[in-house]
């Protein structure tokens, strides 16, 4: 999946991430969480060697040490362990769907955002979030467009808290003001890149 990192790196609030759309919060709340059995497994990129795999959640680990004595169950009984194959890097995320309308958006956050060995002082893991669909033996993704966001945000045409890093937009806005733009924009294809068609592999 393009476009997706695992980590920001606060100094002068500089970003060593590429492009994407970021937030400090999950897009997801309780009443809008659901679960899909049927993820779970691996699905290959048409065309490339690009995969999502879907598992059970594990423990996160917020030191990026799995034998740390404090690791820390932060995920929920819908959550999933997500490991993403994008340009020969493997990155892998705790996965939670949010249904917002009538639409599913798939919230990642890093599985290990301080296995880097970077100060706790300076390092904050974010959220990122793609839309899915799956539809028989294929999965659907498609990430918001940064460069169509950003416009609107500097026309002010989206009012909702962020700051823009370098490029990158960093949504601050809590979990319902998010979940109400992804609904306004859900259905506006503009604002979003072409969608990435995977295929059941396992």
């Amino acid at each position: 999946m393009q476009k997706v990192k695992s980590i920001l790196v606060f100094g002068l609030l500089v970003v060593l991430l590429n492009s994407c759309v970021y937030s400090l919060f999950p897009i997801y709340t309780d009443d809008t969480l659901v679960y899909f059995p049927e993820l779970i497994g691996r699905w290959d990129l048409e065309g490339g060697e690009d995969y999502v795999e879907f598992s059970h959640p594990r423990k996160l680990n917020l030191f990026g040490d799995s034998s740390n004595s404090e690791s820390t169950d932060l995920t929920n009984e819908k959550a999933y362990h997500v490991e993403i194959m994008d340009d020969s890097e493997l990155m892998s995320f705790v996965g939670n769907i949010a249904e917002i309308g009538d639409d599913l958006f798939l919230d990642l956050y890093p599985d290990n955002p301080y296995s880097s060995g970077a100060s706790l002082s300076n390092v904050i893991p974010v959220h990122t979030f793609v839309k899915l669909k799956v539809s028989g033996k294929q999965l659907y993704l498609t990430s918001f467009d940064l460069e169509k966001l950003n416009k609107l945000f500097e026309s002010n045409l989206i009012r909702l808290r962020h700051e823009n890093v370098d490029g990158s937009i960093l949504i601050t806005a809590q979990p319902s003001e998010i979940q109400k733009f992804i609904d306004r924009y859900s259905d506006d294809e503009s604002v979003f890149e072409d969608t990435e068609i995977y295929r059941r592999a396992s």
